[in-house]
């Protein structure tokens, strides 16, 4: 409710005014990029598969440098406020409502795979029927984007990292310590890194393999860069902002997963049936692997604190969501659509009923995708990024890369990345491939990772291929178009944010979060003094501490300066 005071426009209800600065917003695109499917669904291929799920985190890491060294600063100086207002000034009209009316399903699909990790994880603890945890938890993450929009979103993003990222570490520490002492030592740790827990099991041919992951770091680094992603980067104050905040997520997914999943690892390498102790999970019982480290290995209470961490992690990108599609539902369908000239309290009230029907939206799809068994979660994020998202995904990210293209290369190229991916999905084989690698027949995972790559792979040379050679339709504007416009695309992307241009950075943001991070660190440490075994008040008051620390950064870095007469 702190933060509900600042959104009192429709521009600081979607945009947060243009005046975040680059941690807020850096911790914003971090959270935004994992949920509790990191913890379920990924955890599961860790246990699984050993290290071959980093690459697809290390992929999030790379695109975000990518963003720092060449993207975040271009989508910043065009100078807007949502990310579709991006694609209507690269393609124009068409092209805009094309991708608002596609990105909108797209976005509470994804919606309903984070709600149904969530949902495995708190069935696994429990034994709650999973519809009841997908209403629960859309309820509250729809009220929490309606209290206050991108302001609101935002601050609950940071509060939610500084626990998240205190809790995690401190739980990986003690798995990476006790995956040491179970292999005699950080040196000897090397020996028993074996071709499967690199790879992982069901692996025939390890070409299969290293194609995957090199798919993984292009598919996130395209998913992190493409304009339908660039709202994590019109929330700065300007571009340099903006830079920093894309610098600061790529560091976070460097080294924040090694922490994330060495419980799993652990657990894999304690040969532990989790379909024997999680019954009730059936064939999916694999997703409880961290789950399962924290209930028999941490202290008391603590899997509690995990629980909050969860939907934290959950929140967070779904909060985001509904605050975007109500962005695209007020800029982009109600004032360029039905009412051009609403006032700002009008568009207000439209962007908070979008959000509420955004969350009932969402919460009706996960109940759907609940009753999918075929696959896991991991199979289902993986597949929904290569069938569903890239179509949409190629073009917005070459939109700024290749500038000289007609305005309909923009949906023309969606309709072609659609029938792509309905050829991928529907007609092609897999085991057509076969003889490229040898005598020996694929195995169900590297069927479904090759599928994957060759989707990639077709995707980026017809697909992307079309894009690029729509360069050929491409006329110059004349001089008489040109001095009507004279903002163009180009024009902006080369020309500095001025300070006139930039909002003030309230730094009543850091002052508000110091201090809810300073009680909330108080609270967990206290909960050291009631831990009966010494260990575990080490383990509650170093995560106590390090909440405390990042409280006490944000409020000294946020003070205001004293006025010498």
């Amino acid at each position: 409710m702190a933060f509900k005071k600042f959104a009192t426009s429709s521009s600081s209800f979607i945009q947060g005014g243009g005046s975040m600065v680059w941690w807020m917003a850096g911790a914003t695109a971090f959270m935004t990029q994992f949920s509790a499917w990191t913890f379920t669904g990924a955890a599961a291929k860790a246990y699984e598969d050993g290290l071959s799920v980093m690459f697809v985190f290390w992929g999030n890491a790379l695109g975000f440098f990518v963003s720092a060294a060449f993207f975040a600063g271009r989508y910043r100086r065009l100078r807007v406020e949502t990310a579709m207002e991006v694609i209507k000034l690269r393609f124009g009209k068409v092209s805009e409502q094309v991708y608002t009316w596609l990105s909108f399903p797209i976005t509470l699909i994804a919606c309903a795979i984070w709600l149904n990790g969530l949902g495995a994880f708190v069935s696994a603890t429990f034994q709650f029927d999973l519809s009841v945890t997908i209403i629960g938890i859309s309820t509250v993450v729809t009220v929490i984007a309606l209290s206050g929009g991108a302001w609101t979103v935002s601050a609950t993003n940071v509060v939610q990292l500084i626990l998240l990222v205190a809790i995690t570490v401190v739980v990986g520490m003690t798995a990476t310590d006790k995956l040491i002492d179970a292999h005699g030592g950080f040196a000897a740790l090397g020996d028993h890194m074996t071709r499967n827990a690199v790879m992982g099991e069901g692996i025939t041919y390890w070409q299969v393999f290293a194609f995957w992951a090199c798919a993984m770091l292009v598919q996130q680094t395209m998913s992190t860069n493409n304009a339908l992603s660039s709202y994590r980067f019109l929330v700065t104050v300007n571009e340099r902002e903006a830079e920093k905040a894309a610098r600061l997520a790529g560091m976070l997914f460097l080294i924040a997963p090694l922490l994330w999943f060495a419980p799993a690892w652990f657990v894999s390498a304690q040969a532990v049936d989790l379909q024997a102790n999680y019954p009730s999970l059936g064939a999916q019982a694999n997703n409880a692997a961290y789950l399962y480290y924290i209930d028999k290995y941490m202290p008391q209470g603590l899997l509690g604190m995990v629980l909050v961490a969860m939907i934290a992690a959950t929140i967070a990108p779904m909060t985001a969501a509904l605050n975007r599609n109500a962005g695209i539902i007020v800029k982009n369908v109600y004032l360029s659509v039905i009412r051009p000239a609403a006032q700002d309290a009008q568009q207000l009230a439209v962007g908070k009923w979008s959000t509420l029907m955004s969350g009932v939206v969402a919460c009706a799809t996960a109940m759907l995708l609940a009753n999918v068994k075929a696959y896991s979660l991991f199979d289902i994020m993986m597949m929904f990024s290569a069938f569903v998202q890239m179509p949409l995904s190629i073009p917005s990210l070459l939109a700024l890369v290749c500038l000289r293209t007609p305005g309909w290369s923009g949906w023309a190229t969606i309709l072609v990345g659609m029938l792509v991916s309905a050829f991928m999905m529907l007609v092609f084989d897999v085991n057509h491939l076969q003889p490229l690698f040898g005598d020996t027949p694929f195995t169900i995972r590297e069927q479904k990772d090759l599928t994957i790559v060759s989707t990639l792979l077709v995707h980026l040379l017809i697909t992307g291929g079309f894009f690029i050679s729509t360069r050929l339709f491409y006329r110059e504007p004349d001089h008489a178009e040109a001095s009507v416009l004279p903002d163009t695309l180009m024009a902006r992307i080369n020309r500095p944010m001025t300070k006139s241009e930039q909002a003030m950075v309230d730094h009543r943001q850091g002052q508000y979060l110091g201090r809810i991070g300073l009680s909330l660190g108080v609270i967990v440490a206290g909960v050291a003094f009631i831990q009966p075994v010494v260990s575990a008040r080490l383990i509650y008051l170093g995560i106590g501490g390090l909440i405390m620390l990042c409280g006490w950064g944000l409020s000294a870095k946020n003070r205001p300066k004293a006025v010498l007469h």
